[in-house]
């Protein structure tokens, strides 16, 4: 189980291929200068529930319960990071994140392993921020919102808090983070759940990384807790520091 997850936490590719025809690419930069922060926690959803929020031209991948996949909340804090060559002043962003099948040459990307492919149906954050607008901009669901991550080291561990707060509802997540922390080196693919355009942003990821924990989630109002019915205690968390990478976005009509 627990290579299960971290095969799928880590939507990790081998290869990926985009074909000249597509629209030129922006890139999105941070650096180890200036790393990043980053806290993730998930749930495992029915695969059916998970069609619902991918849309029909994604199969959600099964995860370590039979016939459930894996839903992730992600957020992370950067003191900066470069938009092309503009830079990006500090940002907090969350995400909502799910490991799909590998699609079947969509766009002419290919890539050499079972498991590289996830789906982000909701970016989340201060829509006119510069990173928010780079979202927008690709073809990406975004939703406005504040929000917020804390780290700090305790006795017991890494504390982490994240706050989503939306026009019409609010989530707050509390973890506490132990265990060895481990390199994560990746190179990652992401969709967009667009019907009318093809997004997607690719390249290589890493942090050191520690995946052991407890979490605490609480919600109100309208929110992917409240929609998916969501379990209170996720079942995954995995803390990460020193965060950066380098990705580059293209879309183009389906």
């Amino acid at each position: 189980m627990a290579r299960s997850v971290s095969v799928i936490l880590a939507v990790s590719l081998l290869f990926v291929g985009i074909r000249p025809g597509m629209a030129a690419a922006e890139s999105w930069v941070t650096t180890s200068k200036a790393p990043c922060k980053g806290l993730t926690v998930g749930w495992t959803p029915t695969l059916a529930a998970l069609r619902q929020v991918v849309g029909p031209r994604w199969q959600p991948a099964p995860g370590p319960v039979k016939d459930h996949g894996i839903l992730l909340l992600f957020a992370t804090s950067c003191p900066g990071s470069e938009i092309g060559k503009t830079a990006s002043g500090a940002f907090t962003l969350g995400a909502v994140i799910v490991p799909v099948e590998t699609p079947v040459d969509i766009h002419s990307i290919h890539q050499s392993n079972a498991h590289g492919w996830a789906v982000v149906p909701d970016v989340l954050g201060t829509t006119a921020g510069p990173v928010m607008q780079l979202f927008k901009r690709q073809g990406f669901a975004s939703t406005d919102a504040k929000v917020t991550l804390s780290v700090h080291s305790t006795a017991k561990g890494e504390q982490a808090r994240m706050r989503f707060v939306t026009p019409h509802g609010q989530m707050w997540i509390r973890a506490l983070v132990s265990g060895p922390a481990k390199r994560f080196d990746h190179v990652s693919a992401l969709a967009g759940t667009g019907q009318a355009v093809f997004s997607v942003f690719t390249g290589p990821e890493s942090a050191s990384r520690q995946a052991q924990g407890t979490v605490e989630v609480s919600a109100r109002g309208d929110t992917w807790v409240s929609r998916l019915h969501l379990d209170s205690r996720p079942k995954i968390v995995t803390l990460d520091r020193d965060f950066v990478w380098a990705f580059n976005f293209s879309k183009q009509p389906y």
